[in-house]
């Protein structure tokens, strides 16, 4: 999970500035925000992450990472030694591409550029225990009280399932008003459902996650897709949940309908997600217009400073238009489906989540 807040982003432009001066003593050339090698240009791009490693190369986004116990526990010399590392992957993989992480061509790599021989050891003689991520034990009550919300939001009571909604919903809003005026929040950004490319359960998961006050972002690096989710470590840990969740529940909606309606084809399944989402857009907007006024105007104020802050992370965003055709009768059957989706509660178990059954 990455972090964005003032201190973090303080962290990241001195460690970009340590990078291209590892990058300049290398005799590699280095331009404004890239460095330019084998005649191309890639970009010098460092984040702020919480985890047990100490630092790693994303190939994907290109990106290096380090950990952000560093910006208090590591003298300027560790943190450069660490920028050399994950440098080195960074090179094996332009040189390499799909080199071993530690094996002949990193090191090759290690002595080409001349990094110290400590430099090129898989742990840099740090201890792995000592950056066990840390809780939050406010954020995970909260969590668990909206995930307990979203799972009685199933019952056949309809005003039972109605107000179950807006419970959570209203939970949600409450956490977020806290830090209004209080006081300031780390932004986090996690990376979601990492796809080959871009498709419609991306696209209709995206829409979905709007409504948990998170900044969903379709991110595309090279030869892979993803959510990039922003906001308060709440919400974005509960839309790590509704993703995962969704992930598999789309997929169990699909198969159903398309037993169900003889539905067949890509540009069907395509039409059936994004009613989906549609559906539950509907249902959410409908939910909000129980919200007194004043809840309304909150939850304006907290979308609005949730874009402000976000704008730390992304500049500039483009914006993409969809290309796949419709299927009338199955976007139509989506939106049945939205409009009653929920959100049940999942069994964690070790790295995986293990979703119940359908009663």
């Amino acid at each position: 999970m990455f972090i964005y807040d003032s201190t973090s982003l303080a962290f990241i432009q001195k460690s970009e500035v340590f990078l291209k001066e590892i990058l300049s003593k290398a005799g590699i050339n280095v331009r404004k925000s890239r460095f330019e090698f084998n005649n191309y240009l890639y970009p010098i791009h460092v984040v702020v992450f919480e985890g047990k490693e100490w630092g790693h190369f994303n190939p994907h986004f290109l990106q290096i990472g380090l950990n952000r116990k560093l910006i208090h526990l590591a003298k300027d010399s560790v943190v450069r030694d660490i920028l050399q590392h994950e440098l080195a992957h960074y090179l094996t993989h332009i040189l390499f591409h799909d080199a071993p992480s530690h094996g002949k061509e990193f090191h090759s790599v290690c002595e080409r550029f001349g990094f110290p021989k400590h430099v090129s050891n898989a742990t840099l003689n740090l201890e792995e225990g000592n950056l066990s991520k840390e809780g939050d034990i406010h954020s995970e009550r909260v969590i668990e009280k909206v995930k307990k919300l979203l799972s009685l939001a199933q019952s056949s009571n309809a005003h039972e399932a109605e107000l179950a909604t807006i419970k959570a919903n209203d939970l949600l809003l409450r956490h977020n008003l806290d830090y209004l005026n209080n006081k300031q929040e780390k932004i986090y950004m996690d990376r979601l459902l990492v796809r080959k490319r871009k498709d419609s359960k991306i696209s209709a998961i995206y829409s979905i996650l709007k409504h948990f006050i998170v900044k969903t972002v379709i991110a595309q690096g090279r030869n892979s897709c993803c959510l990039e989710v922003s906001g308060l470590l709440t919400n974005v840990k509960l839309a790590g949940y509704v993703s995962h969740f969704l992930d598999k529940e789309l997929d169990y909606l699909w198969e159903e309908a398309k037993k169900a309606h003889h539905l067949q084809g890509v540009k069907a399944k395509n039409s059936f997600f994004l009613g989906i989402a549609a559906g539950f857009d509907q249902k959410m907007k409908i939910t909000k217009m129980n919200y007194s006024e004043a809840d309304r105007k909150a939850l304006v104020v907290a979308e609005k400073k949730l874009d402000f802050e976000t704008k730390i992370i992304y500049r500039r965003l483009g914006q993409s238009r969809s290309g796949h055709q419709s299927d009338q009768w199955a976007n139509q059957l989506g939106h049945k489906k939205g409009l009653n989706l929920t959100i049940r509660e999942a069994v964690e178990s070790g790295f995986q989540n293990l979703y119940l059954p359908k009663s």
